[in-house]
């Protein structure tokens, strides 16, 4: 059992919320907006990109030296816990397995056959491997950490004013955490061109999004399964043709679709399974009266 998560250095929050809020609206509005990373990805075949680069320093900077040195945190405190690691790959494992069935089936109901999408016979494979290792050693890892492992716990600790009231307290704490994590991705989409009435929708949908990253790492204290989750959902790496209504960010809803059924059929069918045992120790035992 992990010790109880200790509160960082007063000042450790507000200079990563700030100097992550730089870093990323230097990145992206500097560098990706120059292409300065475009002559590595076509070096390696969109193997290795500007994301993965980029938050591997954000992870050097901001979680070793910021987080765990400044802050003065460990490795626990912010949800790196090496033993949870098995778990989280195995379920991840099977959740890209379950959306896979999802496309086979949906490719065979469209087209009437089963087969490998067309971009992994060509040199955009590079680019899908290359997208899934920029979210698992990247992006994902990083978000994680910081917006679900380190700010959630740390404003939740802060908020002693509202102790006697828990619910109020995650509320609160989800409210501040999760809406910075979606503010801080306001930098990349102004980089991709998106009009100010989309930010706005895409700010919502991220707030959304971290608060199901957050729950699923209060409900399981499994910060690793959060980052597989989010990688996916980022970078679902398709492997079969699939109907057209789940390609691109019909893929990703998926993933999310298949998370949110996990979480309430898996109560459901531990629910069915105790009620089945209690019913077979019940007939085992009228059995054994009768014949007692």
């Amino acid at each position: 059992m992990a010790s109880p998560i200790r509160l960082s250095r007063h000042s450790a929050p507000l200079r990563f919320i700030v100097l992550h809020f730089a870093l990323v609206g230097v990145v992206n509005l500097v560098f990706f907006a120059g292409g300065a990373f475009q002559p590595l990805a076509s070096a390696t075949g969109g193997l290795v990109t500007g994301s993965l680069v980029t938050n591997l320093i954000f992870i050097t900077v901001l979680v070793a030296w910021l987080i765990l040195r400044h802050g003065d945190l460990r490795l626990s405190d912010i949800g790196i816990i090496p033993a949870r690691l098995p778990t989280a790959v195995a379920l991840t494992v099977g959740l890209w397995l379950a959306a896979q069935t999802v496309h086979a089936l949906a490719g065979l109901l469209t087209y009437g056959v089963v087969e490998v999408a067309p971009v992994w016979n060509s040199a955009g494979a590079y680019m899908l491997i290359g997208a899934l290792v920029a979210q698992l050693c990247g992006n994902a890892l990083f978000e994680e950490i910081a917006y679900r492992g380190f700010l959630f716990p740390q404003f939740f600790l802060r908020l002693k004013r509202l102790a006697d009231r828990r619910r109020v307290r995650i509320g609160a704490a989800l409210a501040l955490s999760q809406g910075l994590f979606a503010l801080a991705h306001i930098p990349n989409r102004l980089y991709l061109g998106m009009p100010r009435d989309a930010i706005a929708l895409d700010l919502l949908t991220l707030t959304a999004v971290g608060v199901l990253f957050t729950l699923i790492y209060i409900k399981t204290d499994n910060l690793f399964l959060g980052v597989g989750i989010h990688a996916l959902g980022n970078a679902p790496t398709t492997l079969f043709r699939t109907t057209p209504a789940l390609e691109v960010e019909g893929a990703s809803i998926l993933i999310y679709l298949l998370v949110i059924a996990a979480a309430y059929g898996a109560p459901v069918y531990r629910e069915s399974r105790r009620r089945l045992k209690l019913r077979r120790a019940a007939t085992n035992w009228q059995v054994s009266e009768d014949f007692g």
